[in-house]
């Protein structure tokens, strides 16, 4: 298995763009750490920040598919301070936009999509989780200003990490030193989405059943990698209901590159590599059925309790 580095600090590596080496060392506490613009949101690379290579997302060397690396790319959620509030910038109102014209209406306008960021969902008295949004719609004529229908907990996560990390940060700064291209392969390291799947778990359980008891909906953000991992481990066991014209609690509503010449990308990041929802690879359904398709994973295995045991003495 190997992958291939596809967008360098919001660059995509594969049209020919100037990807220009950012020098960072993790290893010389004297070293100014850069502070550099990330693409996908109003503030700074976490990554270059930390002293880490700002690798956005990286593509399967065999399928071309791709993977987020950073929890960024998709769309952050960061919302600032009351003193020091960061607005959304224009790559993360397309991205909103789309999500918003899939789960309410196509035509919807972006005025009449609302937003809240990183809203806390209280667990227990010294745990509090975190909504990457809450979305709603606005109707004009609603004098509350609200759309009757239901209120929106929508979850971003596009990717996640790695195998062999090491490997892939090498490989980067051998091509910064001008010792190897960035495109090369880099062997060993592939996408670990098993590790996305089960921090995703427990997003679906906790946030879901609180967007549930409040009367809302839950919407989850995926890559097309988690989706194809995870339907064939649940519909083995759950025939799911398409809810998308009727009454849906959850969507799964998963985004993958938008290959098409008319791609829209934002002034922001102009050379970044576009994406869109996939609607052959999204789910609109009932979030209990979800749930138990969860639970229901895993058949009878006799031979678990069977055979030799060993004692302790």
């Amino acid at each position: 298995m190997a992958v291939i580095v596809a967008e360098y600090l919001g660059v995509r590596t594969d049209k020919g763009h100037a990807v220009q080496p950012i020098s960072v060392s993790k290893n010389s506490s004297n070293l100014q750490k850069p502070v550099l613009q990330c693409p996908f949101k109003n503030s700074h690379c976490d990554k270059a920040k930390r002293g880490d290579k700002p690798v956005c997302s990286v593509r399967d060397s065999a399928s071309g598919e791709l993977w987020i690396v950073c929890s960024n790319r998709l769309c952050a959620t960061h919302k600032g301070s009351a003193k020091s509030p960061i607005a959304l910038n224009e790559h993360q109102k397309l991205m909103l936009h789309k999500v918003a014209k899939e789960i309410f209406e196509p035509e919807i306008s972006r005025a009449d999509v609302l937003v809240k960021r990183e809203v806390a969902i209280p667990v227990t008295q010294d745990s509090d989780y975190s909504a990457d949004y809450v979305m709603w719609r606005r109707n004009p004529k609603l004098k509350s200003g609200f759309n009757p229908d239901c209120p929106v907990v929508l979850e971003m996560q596009g990717g996640g990490e790695t195998t062999s990390t090491g490997d892939l940060t090498k490989h980067i700064s051998n091509w910064e030193n001008g010792a190897a291209e960035l495109t090369n392969p880099v062997a060993k390291t592939a996408p670990l989405v098993t590790n996305a799947w089960r921090r995703q778990q427990e997003q679906f359980l906790v946030k879901g059943n609180a967007a549930m008891l409040t009367g809302g909906r839950i919407v989850f953000c995926i890559g097309a990698m988690i989706y194809k991992y995870l339907m064939p481990r649940l519909t083995t066991t759950t025939i799911f209901p398409d809810l998308k014209n009727a009454n849906w609690t959850l969507a799964l509503l998963t985004f993958v590159e938008d290959t098409s010449e008319d791609a829209v990308l934002p002034d922001c990041a102009p050379h970044s590599i576009p994406l869109k929802i996939d609607t052959e690879q999204s789910l609109f359904t009932n979030y209990g059925f979800f749930v138990q398709a969860i639970t229901n994973q895993g058949t009878a295995c006799n031979s678990m309790f069977e055979g030799k045991f060993e004692d302790l003495l």
